[in-house]
This record gives C-alpha cells, sequence and structure tokens, in this order.
C-alpha cells in the first residue's frame, strides 16, 4: 500500500500518517488530493472540495467508481484507515456508484436543462435589444407595441416553454423503455450543499433512493427516481415512505444504456397544469403592460414630468415590493414559532465570502457558516439556517466570524424544524428583525409620494 499526497508518497502509511494527510490536504498544505494504491490499477482517492469535506473516487479491475455526495473529514480518515489495512467495511461507510458513461454519445436523462434551451432563452433575452439597432422604418409599431411586454414576461416565457418542452420529449423518451424488477438498497437524506457567487451556499435535503435491477444479464445501480426534479423540500419523506430499503420496484430502463434509467417516467401531478397556469398569467401582466403602459406612463409624464414619473414609478414598485417581503417574513416567522425542537449538533462552523454587485462594483460579502444535524422520524438532516425570519444580510468578515464563534463545532444545539417539511429548520426564533423590511418599504413610498409633488 503507498500513500500519496502532492509529491509525497510513503509505502506501508500508518493510521496517523493517512490522518495528517487528510488534515493537510484540508487545510491545503500539500496538495488537495489524497491517495492510496493498492496495486496496478487499483486505487482510493480523496479530493477536497474546499468546504471541509471529500468526494472519494475508487478503481479496481471491474471499473471506476465515485460517491455521490462529498463525506466529511472524519469519516473519510476512517475510510481510507480501513481500505488501507484491509477491512472490507470501508466500503459500507461510502455508497460508491459506477462512472457509467452512455454509449454511442446518447443524451441521458438529467435535470440539467439542454443546449438548445439555454440558447434559446439567450436569444429571446437579447432579441429585444438587438432589434432596438435597427432602422426606426424597420421596427416601428411592432417593436414599440411589444417592447415594454417582452421586457417584462419574454424571457421568462420561453424558458417555461422550453423546460415543459424538455420534459415532456423526455417522456416521451421514456414511455418505450423496457422495465425489469428491482430493489431498493438506499433509502434516505441527503444533504446536498448548493454554491452560488453572489449569495451564502446552502444545503437542501433530498431524498437519495438507490435501486438495484438486472438488464442483459448485467447488474445496474440506479440513483435518478422521475424525470421531473427530485428536488425534495416537503416531498422528501412521502418519497422515502413510498421507497423504503428492502422494497420491490419497477425500473424503466434505457435498452440502449440500461444505467440510464428511473422509477417515475411521467412527470409529477400538476406539473403541466401549474406551467400552464404560470404562463397564463405571465400573458395577463404582459397584456397589462401592453395594453395600459403606455398610457399610464404617458399621464404620469404630464402630470409629474419625465423624471419625477420615473422617480414614482421605481420607489413606488420598491416599496411594493419590500412590504410584501415584510408580510411573507412576518408570516414566516409566526408559523417558526410554533415549530417543535428537537437536539442537534453542529458539524460546521466558520465563515464564507460572495460577491455581490453594487453601482457597478463588485463588493465582497462575508456570511457565517454554521451547518448542523439533527434527526427527524430517525431520519438526518442538515440545515445552515441560523435564525427565523430567513433573511440574508451581508456583513464583514469579523462580523460573520463573530456569529459562527456561538456555534463551534461539535456543540449540542436545540434545532427548530418545520414538521411539514422537517429539512426547513433554524436555531433562532424570530427576534422581529424583518421590520426593517417595512422602514424600508415606508422609505420607498415616502420618495414615490415626494416625487409625485403632492407634498414638498
Amino acid at each position: 500500500m503507498k500513500l500519496t499526497i502532492g509529491d509525497k508518497t510513503k509505502d506501508n502509511p500508518t493510521t496517523a500518517d493517512i490522518e495528517q494527510a487528510v488534515e493537510a490536504a484540508r487545510r491545503g498544505q500539500d496538495d488537495d488530493i489524497v491517495e492510496l494504491e493498492a496495486g496496478e490499477d487499483e486505487y482510493l482517492e480523496a479530493l477536497h472540495e474546499g468546504d471541509g469535506r471529500f468526494s472519494l473516487g475508487h478503481g479496481d479491475k471491474t471499473g471506476r467508481f465515485h460517491t455521490e455526495e462529498p463525506i466529511e473529514t472524519a469519516r473519510v480518515k476512517s475510510v481510507l484507515g480501513k481500505y488501507a489495512s484491509g477491512d472490507p467495511a470501508w466500503r459500507r461507510e461510502c455508497r460508491l456508484l459506477p462512472d457509467a458513461k452512455s454509449p454511442g454519445g446518447r443524451k441521458r436523462i438529467g435535470s440539467e436543462p439542454p443546449v438548445w434551451a439555454i440558447v434559446l432563452v439567450a436569444v429571446a433575452f437579447f432579441a429585444l435589444p438587438i432589434l432596438s439597432i435597427l432602422p426606426d422604418s424597420w421596427t416601428e409599431g411592432w417593436l414599440s407595441g411589444i417592447g415594454p411586454a417582452w421586457i417584462v414576461a419574454g424571457p421568462i416565457v420561453v424558458l417555461l416553454v422550453a423546460i415543459v418542452a424538455h420534459k415532456l420529449l423526455q417522456v416521451r423518451r421514456a414511455a418505450a423503455w423496457p422495465q425489469a424488477p428491482g430493489r431498493i438498497t438506499k433509502s434516505e437524506v441527503a444533504a446536498r450543499h448548493k454554491s452560488h457567487g453572489d449569495r451564502p451556499s446552502e444545503v437542501v435535503n433530498e431524498p437519495a433512493i438507490e435501486y438495484e435491477f438486472t438488464a442483459n444479464g448485467l447488474k445496474y445501480t440506479g440513483t435518478r427516481i422521475g424525470i421531473g426534479e427530485d428536488s425534495g423540500g416537503a416531498n422528501t419523506e412521502a418519497m422515502l415512505a413510498r421507497y423504503p430499503v428492502g422494497g420491490t420496484v419497477m425500473v424503466y430502463y434505457d435498452p440502449a444504456d440500461p444505467g440510464n434509467c428511473v422509477l417515475e417516467r411521467e412527470l409529477p401531478k400538476g406539473v403541466s397544469k401549474g406551467c400552464l397556469g404560470l404562463l397564463a398569467g405571465l400573458a395577463v401582466v404582459a397584456y397589462g403592460v401592453w395594453r395600459f403602459g403606455g398610457p399610464v406612463l404617458t399621464t404620469l409624464e404630464g402630470r409629474m414630468g419625465e423624471d419625477r414619473s420615473h422617480i414614482f414609478l421605481i420607489a413606488g414598485g420598491a416599496g411594493l415590493f419590500l412590504l410584501l417581503l415584510f408580510f411573507g417574513a412576518r408570516k414566516s416567522a409566526k408559523q417558526g414559532n410554533a415549530w417543535p425542537s428537537v437536539s442537534g449538533r453542529v458539524v460546521q462552523s466558520g465563515t464564507e465570502s460572495y460577491q455581490e454587485r453594487i453601482d457597478r462594483r463588485t463588493v465582497t460579502r462575508y456570511a457565517p457558516v454554521v451547518e448542523y444535524a439533527y434527526l427527524v422520524n430517525g431520519r438526518e438532516y442538515r440545515s445552515r439556517q441560523i435564525r427565523l425570519p430567513k433573511v440574508q444580510i451581508g456583513r464583514s468578515q469579523a462580523g460573520a466570524a463573530k456569529i459562527a464563534a456561538r456555534y463551534p463545532e461539535g456543540k449540542e444545539v436545540e434545532v427548530h424544524y418545520d414538521p411539514a417539511n422537517p429539512g426547513e429548520a433554524a436555531l433562532e426564533r424570530s427576534s422581529g428583525a424583518a421590520w426593517f423590511l417595512l422602514v424600508l418599504a415606508l422609505i420607498g413610498f415616502g420618495v414615490a409620494v415626494y416625487a409625485s409633488g403632492v407634498v414638498g
């Protein structure tokens, strides 16, 4: 057995050697990859993801495998230690999935939007600015009529149509797939970490379902539940109850690529109606802007002047938006105060940075990272929400660190969770912090009234 990290190697490493290598990778001292080689084309490696967790990759004569989600540092040390000592129990601590590749360049069913949908939305977004540079004689009447409506609803409508069309094509394709009996081998909650460049990262709890089935004489492992998004949320508990470990299921698979498989090949109920309802609502908004937007703006400009009318609309719209946010935050806080609580444990504590665009400048903000684990109905959930209501405010690094310091790693905490959606939780109940939204809304309305000339 050989241990490798960066340009350093060690034969027959001890448990202490492996733990030191993992810590060095976590701190970024040598390299972010720790590798154990057991022989030719047989290895187990851990790649640090930058947040204290590692992704594992394994290779042997049967193929290449990987973990579906990164795992914590302590578990990585245990897995690598058992692998180095020849203990087969290491496999039970990290569920590995095969690096299956779709043959013949066939596109697998997945969550990602296709390239054609992305291009279509981009064309819709930039179509109006491009048309605006054409000669007035070409666009007069037509562009001025649909311009405001398109700015409000055009790209959103195109995006929704592209998503629905993409999913319907997948449903049609899967309708001809054969089926095979399978067995559920894993049914638990998985915490997926979503990173955003312009706001703090978040944890999303999703149902993690794995199943095995046989096709063409070979055994396959599948993880995808359906063609629709497996986004979890309030549906997580119901999904896990529907597919318990050991349960028998019917698996639908692509005959040319059996690893491309699902348990449900129909779209979730209500998706089509929901999309049609949203499109109808956007159509009404677009028609209202097209039909009444021009006359209203002309009337306001005639009474207030062009500059004041624009200030009136922007400030009034911002005030209305903030007022709606205030009512939503108050409702969320009221519901959160009635949530039950359970004991939890902090598994990660620190800070993270993200970039915000303010007045054409990029500003670095900081947020506390306090991730905690808790059990509901015998299942482990994770969350990073500290306080209700869920309002994120950018802070200085010192301010974010001060908040995180209240919750050091390993601390036992009281977790308040939504019984209808256990993945939604917080450490602190509402303290009236949402009132600042009402203050900002009143400021917006005040500016609008001043711009109208009613006072001042």
